[in-house]
């Protein structure tokens, strides 16, 4: 069976004794030139129950350069064996006992190979031969690999393909509001050999000989210059943190990134990678354009070196509807990059066209960058560890395949190859790929360059938004909640002094909750806008009218209220008081503003028109007047004592009054003269019941 579409391990159907596996580890040069050696290691190992003897592995190398990219792919699928061509190397290896394996080496001198007539690509496969058991059978196939060959010798009259190449470095959002991680994940991504290393280090490489645009999620950079300063990650189930050890990997990544990107050019990606059609099906166009803004400017300050594309916009994925597109043009947009597979043409050609269309738009023309969808695939199948050598041997072989379709047409085709956002291949991959940059048929041709040509007269299809993706989106309930979330922090704003502390992290918290990251991730993205809400809830709620009860005693006078402010800046606030009920009537009061961790009386006039209790529901306003808050319950007892009452209590008390002289005149008068005071004689008089008097 031949190998599957970049897989890197070939093996025949397995018989009753088990299978062969063949692992590709190293294939160099990556492009065959004259006087170079071809080198092809790997190994091979025996996973059934009986022994493989007599155990050799040959390099077949095809007699004929393929004709198209479609044979390379059905070659590539195991659709076609006539390909394999001649053996043109062989080593023997010691027989396979079950569950053991060998390495191989294989090299040949490729000016000493007769069938490399010509640029173009050739097929070549690793194929293992044995016999199995202890009979007397004869050596036969056991396992094959393909691969494939460019060669590329100084051909007169070739003229190279223009290539542009997209380069992500984009992250998952993991700072929260507060400032603090919600994991330490990145420090691991920017470690040596970490992903985000392995793309800046490979992007770095490529773009000594390529067209390179790096597409960068500003917010991704400035986690990481936040990292460099020292920062904290969530702990303990998140009811703790500790100190990130990523600082210094932090400050070395943020280092090399400003070095490879002077003067390189940049695609500033919206502030944490939006999900854009999403969010203009949603209704808020104002947040694309809102994040392109930001992402702009924040890498402006963080690489000023680099040589920022600002006019060009990249959907997720490559796909955007019309309302989309005009939504990027009306933000300054004038040219979008898509997978070719959103506009494909209207007739099979018997080449690749140019990446390179009109478009039209509500705002107006946009360019169309159109990437290869065959180069936009292999590249998304790149494996993400372990051997990518067949993988990327296969794709530099696509980019000369190309070049082969028409050899003399120079750049005026220029093609671009976009890998997935957040790209995750392995080293081995990367380090095939890179070669390209060497390639004499591929020519550096920069993403502005491309914007500028004009379109080639190929017929296209209108724009295509595949339903896949549509289902992909993030859903309509997310963003519903986001618009809440939005609409908090600006009430939260609205009463603060000093806006550039706290709401940039809250504003930009909110971009990051519509990252396209949250595609798919439904139990993740919950729990983050729980936390990102929970905290601003606690923000908002140190800023507050505290509840109480009051006793208000007069027909005037003023109700005691207090306002907290527990933030550590002064905030402007608009009290408001509202009687559930007629007996009492307030006097609007002027707040003044609130100082840092400050708790202030606010003296209410107040007349009461009746007694008994009173429910004042007060809040807080923002200086708008939007309410910043819901009502606090005061409670206010109106006691107030009137003409009527007061005449009954001072006759009441002088009545009582002269009762009591009454009866002391009384007592003076029965007492004798001669008697002798006995301190244990209890007084008659002094011996009454107390008299029980309610006013």
């Amino acid at each position: 069976m031949g190998l599957l579409p970049l897989a890197v391990v070939g093996t025949v159907p397995a018989t009753a004794a088990g299978g062969v596996q063949v692992a590709v580890l190293g294939q160099s040069p990556a492009i065959g030139t004259s006087g170079s050696t071809l080198q092809v290691t790997g190994t091979v190992s025996n996973s059934g129950r009986q022994v493989l003897r007599a155990v050799s592995v040959r390099l077949r190398l095809s007699d004929t350069r393929l004709g198209s990219r479609a044979e390379l792919a059905a070659v590539m699928a195991g659709q076609v064996a006539s390909r394999d061509g001649q053996v043109v190397a062989e080593v023997t290896l010691p027989d396979l006992g079950p569950g053991t394996g060998a390495p191989f080496d294989l090299v040949k001198a490729l000016d000493q190979v007769p069938a490399l007539d010509g640029f173009g690509v050739y097929v070549l496969g690793v194929e293992v031969v044995g016999a199995r058991g202890k009979g007397a059978q004869a050596p036969a196939r056991v396992a094959l690999v393909r691969s494939l060959l460019p060669w590329s010798p100084p051909t007169v009259g070739l003229s190279p393909t223009g290539f542009s190449w997209l380069w992500p470095l984009v992250g998952a959002p993991v700072r929260l509001a507060n400032g603090v991680f919600a994991d330490d994940s990145l420090a691991a991504g920017l470690a040596p050999g970490g992903r985000l290393d392995r793309l800046l280090q490979a992007g770095t490489r490529l773009d000594g000989g390529a067209a390179v645009t790096w597409a960068i999620d500003p917010d991704l950079v400035e986690t990481v210059q936040d990292m460099a300063d020292g920062y904290r990650v969530v702990a303990d189930g998140g009811r703790s943190t500790v100190p990130g050890g990523g600082s210094g990997l932090a400050r070395s990544w943020l280092e090399a990134l400003q070095t490879a990107t002077a003067g390189a050019q940049v695609l500033a990606l919206p502030y944490a990678d939006p999900d854009v059609v999403a969010i203009v099906r949603h209704g808020a166009p104002a947040e694309v354009a809102r994040a392109r803004t930001v992402g702009a400017d924040t890498l402006t300050r963080l690489l000023p070196a680099a040589t920022l594309v600002p006019d060009v916009a990249w959907p997720v994925a490559g796909y955007a509807d019309r309302d989309t597109l005009g939504a990027l043009a009306r933000s300054g947009a004038t040219g979008v990059v898509l997978d070719g597979r959103a506009l494909p043409t209207t007739i099979d050609l018997s080449y690749t066209p140019s990446g390179r269309a009109r478009l039209s738009s509500a705002a107006g023309p946009v360019a169309g960058l159109l990437a290869d969808p065959g180069l936009a695939t292999e590249l998304a199948a790149a494996p993400t560890e372990g051997s990518g050598v067949l993988a990327g041997e296969r794709l530099v072989a696509e980019t000369a395949m190309i070049a082969a379709e028409l050899p003399s047409t120079g750049t005026a085709r220029t093609l671009i190859a976009m890998p997935p956002r957040r790209w995750s291949p392995s080293q081995s991959y990367l380090d095939q790929l890179v070669t390209v940059a060497g390639a004499a048929w591929a020519a550096p041709v920069t993403l502005p360059e491309l914007a500028a040509d004009t379109p080639p007269e190929v017929d296209r299809e209108r724009l295509r938004y595949p339903r896949a993706e549509r289902r992909g989106e993030l859903p309509e309930s997310w963003l519903r909640a986001l618009d809440t979330y939005r609409s908090n922090v600006s009430l939260f704003a609205g009463i603060l002094t000093d806006k550039t502390r706290l709401v940039p992290r809250l504003q930009s918290s909110h971009l990051r909750l519509q990252s396209s990251y949250w595609r798919g991730r439904d139990g993740a993205r919950v729990n983050r806008n729980a936390r990102e809400r929970d905290y601003l809830t606690d923000l908002r709620g140190r800023v507050r009218v505290q509840p109480g009860d009051f006793t208000f005693g007069s027909k005037s006078g003023k109700i005691p209220v207090t306002l907290i402010n527990e933030l550590r800046q002064p905030v402007d606030v608009v009290l408001r008081l509202e009687p559930q009920t007629p007996r009492l009537r307030l006097e609007r009061v002027e707040v003044p503003p609130l100082g840092p961790n400050q708790k202030v009386q606010v003296e209410v006039p107040a007349s009461a028109v009746a007694g008994g209790l009173v429910v004042v529901e007060a809040s807080l306003r923002t200086p708008g007047g939007a309410l910043y808050a819901q009502p606090v319950a005061l409670r206010v007892r109106v006691t107030e004592i009137g003409t009527v009452a007061l005449v009954i209590t001072i006759g009441a008390a002088v009545v009582l009054f002269l009762a009591a002289g009454v009866r002391v005149l009384r007592r003076v008068r029965r007492r004798d003269p001669d008697a002798t005071d006995d301190p244990d004689d209890p007084d008659p008089e002094s011996a009454e019941e107390p008299v029980d008097v309610t006013a």
